[in-house]
Parts: structure tokens; sequence; C-alpha cells
């Protein structure tokens, strides 16, 4: 008996110490590469069919610059502080004043699956433009610039869904086991290393969309969510966090707070994709006939057609009451004759006799 007590104390450590190495085991993955990645970069199957060079987008926003943006700070990455959260790496902006810096962020996903492509500087026509970030199935192109926590320049290792769930890598994103409960350790790609923040010019990154990004772009994709568009126009008021001589860095680098969304859980499906913009027509303006009729929709044979409806006839216009008295007698065939009246007897005239009388 005395044995068996001392050996309890043993037989309860060696079950916390399988719980923990269990517990830092990728758990089985929905998407896993050739190297047993759980996360396997989160990119999509590549399609032979899509040319690669098609597969960097054109810029969303007009945005656009003579001058490259600065280098990338360097910063830490607050810890994830909740299940449903994504990291969205901090990034460069441009206004009329200059550049200023939107600091990284967590950010509850939209819905289950969906995953953060970070934005990116690319070189064209002798301008930088912008191009913007959005969610996806699928992790695309993003110029390949290594912005860390997961996000070598191609892919992202920092995190993967896994049965409606998130389980982050703890080898390259900040965790806290007492606040997430799902999470593993797998040893991640390393990036170029480099602060560079832009793809292409002088000095930009020269990487070029692989067939697993293309694929991507095919995807359907979603625009930041309102809470990330206020975090941007907050950046941009303020001075603090624009580039400026003798300014070694902005004074944000990171949110310490996850963002506030109007959203509280990740919705089951994405959204639906927006329906094609109708052409624009131009309206005839007044006193101007349409070019072409609208066509007369098609009936089935067991419901013939309608008759043409005769157009209304246009109404006289109203005759004034003078016109309408004739001023000439109808026709004598027409009126009966009057009947001649006797004419009146002269009265008789006395004679001489009857006036002595």
């Amino acid at each position: 008996m005395k044995s068996a007590a001392r050996l309890l104390p043993l037989i309860a450590f060696l079950f916390v110490v399988m719980a923990a190495c269990n517990k830092t085991q990728p758990p089985p993955a929905e998407v896993a590469n050739a190297s047993g990645d759980p996360a396997g970069g989160n990119l999509a199957p590549a399609d032979p069919s899509v040319p690669t060079d098609a597969a960097a987008p054109a810029a969303e926003e007009q945005v656009q610059t003579s001058e490259p943006p600065p280098p990338l700070p360097e910063y830490s990455q607050p810890p994830a502080p909740a299940d449903n959260d994504l990291w969205t790496p901090g990034y460069w902006s441009y206004a009329n004043a200059g550049y200023y810096w939107v600091p990284g962020a967590w950010v509850m996903a939209p819905w289950l699956g969906a995953l953060w492509t970070p934005p990116y500087w690319g070189y064209q026509n002798g301008a930088y433009l912008f191009h913007a970030g959005y969610w996806g199935a699928h992790i695309g192109y993003y110029g390949g610039i290594d912005y860390g926590f997961g996000y070598p320049g191609r892919g992202y290792y920092g995190a993967y869904w896994n049965r409606g769930q998130i389980f982050y890598n703890r080898t390259v994103t900040n965790v806290d086991p007492a606040v997430v409960r799902n999470y593993y350790a797998y040893t991640a790609p390393r990036g170029p290393g480099n602060r560079v923040s832009y793809n292409g010019g002088g000095g930009g990154m020269d990487v070029r969309p692989s067939a697993q990004e293309a694929a991507a772009l095919r995807e359907p994709r979603v625009p930041p969510v309102a809470a990330q568009q206020q975090h941007a126009r907050e950046a941009s008021a303020d001075r603090n966090q624009f580039a400026a001589p003798g300014r070694p860095q902005p004074a944000a680098l990171a949110a310490g707070r996850p963002l506030e969304t109007e959203y509280r859980s990740p919705a089951s499906l994405p959204p639906a994709p927006a329906p094609a913009r109708p052409e624009r027509q131009l309206l005839p303006q007044p006193n101007e006939r349409p070019a072409m009729q609208p066509s007369r929709p098609q009936v089935p044979e067991s419901h013939p057609m309608p008759p043409a409806r005769q157009p209304m006839p246009e109404p006289r216009p109203a005759v004034p009451e003078a016109r309408q008295i004739q001023s000439r007698p109808a026709p004598e065939s027409r009126l009966p004759m009057p009947t001649p009246m006797p004419a009146p007897r002269p009265a008789p005239v006395p004679t001489p006799q009857e006036k002595k009388k």
C-alpha cells in the first residue's frame, strides 16, 4: 500500500507531461503540404491553366506616388487575444502629406476559414502603386514582402483553420496558453530578413507570383472590414504616424488591443459575391425619343398574345360656343311651309244718309 501511494504522484506527473506534449503537437489539419506543415502556407492548390503573370491584381485604390515607401519598422507582436482573431501586419499607406504607418492589429475573422492577405506597394509604369489587402479562402500574392509573424513573403504560417477553429503556431506567433486554447509548434519558413516594403523598382523585392498565388486570385475576395478601414483613417489623422526626417519610426507600431468589430463572432459562411454592376445607361433627355423600343416579352403558345391595342385618337380642340350657332337657315326642304293668314277686311265707309242720322 505504501509503495502504491508513493507511485501516485509520479503517475500524476506523467499524465501532466503527456497532456502538455499532446497540446503542442499539430492537430490533424484540413490542409497540409508535403513537408508536413499543418498550415501549408494556407496556399491554394496550383492551377496550371492560370498564368502567373495575371496573379498581381490591379491596384483597387488609385493611390500612387513617385517615391518608394520607407523600410518596415521592427516591432513586437501583442499576444493573441482570442481564439478567432488573426494577425494583420502593419503597413505603409500614403496621403498628401506623405507616408504614414498603419499599426499592425489583431482582427476577428469575418467568417470561418477567412484568411488575411496583407497589402503591398508595387512599382509599375514609373510609379509606386498601392495594392490593398483583402480577406479570402487562401493567401494571395503580397509582393514578397517579409512582414514577419508568419508572413515570410509568400503564404502564411502563423495560424491555420481546422474544423472551424484557429490553431496558432507558437514559433512565429505570440500566444499565451492561458488565453488561447488551440496552438502548436512547427518551424516556419524564413523570409529574406530585410525591411524592404515594396516590390519592383530600384531596391524593391524581385518576387513574382507563384502558381498557387495565381490560383487564389480567381477566388472571391472581400475588402477590409469596417474596423480595419476606421483603423487606417485614425492613423492618417495622427501626425506622429507619418514618416518625417529626424523621426526614427512612427509613434504606434502595433495596436495593443484587438480592433472593435461590428460582429461578435465569425459568420458560418463567407458573404455572397456582389452581383456584377450593370453598365451605365444614359437616360433620354426631355423631348428626345429613345433610340430603341423595349422588346415585347415572349408568351407561351398556350397563352396567345392579346391583340395590339390601337392608339387612342387625339382629342380635337374645343370649339367656342359662338361657332356652334349656324348663321344660315336650314334648307327649305327640311322646314315646314308657313300657313298663309287671311288678309283683314277694310272697315265699311258710311254713306251720306247714314252720317245725317
